[in-house]
């Protein structure tokens, strides 16, 4: 996608986007409600038509202020977030809908069936399933036509905890073991950095940051990005030089910024909380299983409270009103601002 721009009416939904999918890469559109993720798709598959730009498609200009290719030549293969199965067909039909004048229909059915694990439905009829169920089918017959990319638009929204990682997880495998470009919607943090290669964090109809999870995670461009990818904690503190000071001890600072008060901000998992003389006091524990959330209060120095993930083994050690200092297990900060 080169350059694309797309209004209704006086509002801007993508702005100068780009965006390039490697072969055999999977790519999440990650971002919040509104930001343009599925618009963005919608123009890849042709059910969007943008005001300016161009879209290829394995080397074929599919789009651009000379072409315009329908949907059904585009040689993608869509997923829709409700699945849109056709409830009049069975879950055979459904699946061989766009293959049924080949020959060989039926067999890849079958065998397309059985690589999702639901070859023993092949008769029923989609109302008759759930909604994982429905997924497979769904992905099965976007696949049908051996596109050369994949669209999923939120394909594990509404469905359980449990029943989302094993399907994630399984929809990854396939994938990878076709070898199909794909091109994911999500609005999860977790799932994005679980199924990409690399994330189009999205805002406001641009792309904010493109690169691998652990790029998007450890090394936000913004403090939208380090947000969006996870929690984070703020730290007060000042700069002198490229030396930052704070309460978990020193950091260093990447970028030239005049002396005075600046915010740390680091990933939770980058503190670790020392007994003894120190600016907060343990208050609240929450037990989550292998891990504790201890909350911090800072009143006494008059910092924020913040809030730490603490091996549960320790933080039994951990006595409410205890004098307690966060201390970096990094050097490098996500991000310092003024």
């Amino acid at each position: 996608m080169r350059s694309i721009h797309l209004s209704f009416g006086d509002t801007a939904v993508i702005n100068d986007l780009d965006l390039d999918a490697r072969s055999g890469e999977i790519i999440c559109l990650l971002g919040p409600s509104g930001c343009g993720k599925t618009t963005t798709l919608r123009v890849l598959a042709g059910l969007e038509r943008p005001d300016s730009g161009s879209v290829e498609i394995d080397g074929q200009i599919v789009y651009d202020q000379s072409v315009d290719a329908a949907p059904e030549s585009r040689a993608i293969g869509y997923l829709f977030q409700d699945y849109a199965l056709f409830p009049h067909l069975t879950v055979a039909q459904n699946v061989g809908f766009g293959i049924q004048e080949q020959a060989n229909a039926a067999s890849e059915v079958r065998a397309l069936l059985d690589r999702v694990h639901m070859g023993q439905f092949a008769h029923a009829m989609p109302h008759t399933l759930s909604g994982g169920q429905q997924q497979r089918v769904a992905l099965a017959r976007a696949l049908a036509r051996k596109p050369k990319l994949l669209l999923l638009d939120e394909p594990f929204s509404g469905l359980d905890t449990a029943l989302k990682i094993q399907l994630r997880e399984s929809t990854h495998s396939l994938l990878k073991e076709i070898g199909t470009s794909a091109v994911i919607v999500t609005h999860d943090a977790e799932e994005a950095m679980f199924m990409a290669d690399r994330i189009a964090l999205m805002r406001e109809g641009r792309i904010v940051q493109l690169g691998t999870p652990a790029q998007l995670y450890n090394r936000p461009v913004d403090e939208f990005t380090a947000r969006f990818l996870g929690e984070v904690i703020e730290l007060q503190g000042q700069i002198n030089g490229v030396l930052v000071t704070t309460v978990a001890g020193e950091f260093e600072c990447d970028t030239e910024l005049p002396s005075g008060a600046v915010t740390v901000l680091v990933r939770p998992e980058d503190l670790v909380v020392t007994p003894g003389d120190g600016p907060y006091r343990i208050g609240h524990r929450h037990f989550i299983g292998s891990h504790t959330l201890v909350d911090l209060f800072g009143h006494d120095a008059g910092l924020p409270d913040i809030q730490l993930s603490v091996p549960t083994a320790k933080a039994v050690l951990l006595e409410r009103g205890q004098p307690v200092c966060p201390k970096a297990r990094c050097r490098k900060p996500l991000l310092i601002t003024q």
